[in-house]
């Protein structure tokens, strides 16, 4: 068994690889938590692998922390996966293709395994990514934009009188436009990741000559999927996918 972990800004996911099927699957928050706090369910839930393969975009420490907690639980060290100029099928885009988090790499690999066609990743966590790759495989690129919540912090962090509107009442609109603070703020930061969404997806199929496959991922997916005007399939694992297809790569 492999144990494949998608770290992200804020929480960590795992999953058992068996005969190459992913299996036992678990999450937990990290961010703001001790090391302890998070990795108690990651070793309760991690059986005995005979191989960790991790994809970590939240930092140093925190692979500091798996590292020694895999050395000292399983006697193994963990291999941790940058993105790479090909895999799995695709063709990185980028000049330096190992400055493309990892994570948007082993979500366009996870993806592409599973249909092999035109494609649209979608990560609506901490961080907003979005991501094309065409009909042979290539990647074309993407955009980054802060997520929902971030955009919400920064409005009340850098503004006096939005915070103290926010405070009178929970969010009323009318259609897409908000009657209140509260509304005015959260139909905001969606429709400008829903709209920026929609015009990637224009673009790549315009690029590809079809429409491409949509797929949405990250915590914030359930929330932004009504407002993107498409179709999009929820696939909150493609990160854990994409490590999957690595661990068969190996």
């Amino acid at each position: 068994m492999k144990l494949l972990i998608d770290v992200g800004n804020t929480r960590l996911k795992w999953a058992a690889l068996e005969a190459g099927r992913l299996g036992a699957r678990g999450a937990v928050t990290h961010r703001g938590a001790a090391p302890a706090e998070w990795l108690a369910p990651l070793d309760a839930a991690a059986g005995r692998p005979d191989a960790i393969l991790v994809a970590n975009v939240a930092g140093p420490a925190v692979a500091h922390s798996i590292g020694e907690w895999a050395l000292e639980r399983h006697g193994l060290r963990p291999r941790f996966l940058k993105a790479s100029a090909r895999a799995g099928g695709v063709t990185n885009a980028y000049e330096h293709p190992d400055a493309l988090g990892v994570d948007r790499w082993l979500g366009l690999v996870g993806a592409w395994r599973r249909v092999g066609s035109p494609l649209v990743c979608i990560a609506a966590g901490t961080a907003f990514t979005v991501d094309a790759v065409d009909g042979s495989g290539r990647h074309l690129g993407g955009l980054i934009a802060p997520g929902y919540q971030l955009m919400i912090e920064t409005l009340l962090k850098r503004t006096s009188d939005i915070a103290p509107g926010l405070a009178r009442g929970p969010a009323a609109a009318d259609g897409l436009f908000g009657r209140n603070t509260a509304a005015a703020v959260e139909l905001g930061a969606l429709h400008a990741l829903a709209a920026l969404a929609a015009r990637a997806v224009e673009a790549a199929a315009g690029r590809c000559g079809a429409a491409p496959r949509v797929f949405l991922g990250g915590g914030d997916a359930a929330r932004l999927a009504p407002h993107l005007g498409r179709p999009a399939e929820i696939a909150p694992d493609l990160v854990l996918e994409g490590l999957a297809v690595m661990a068969g790569e190996d």
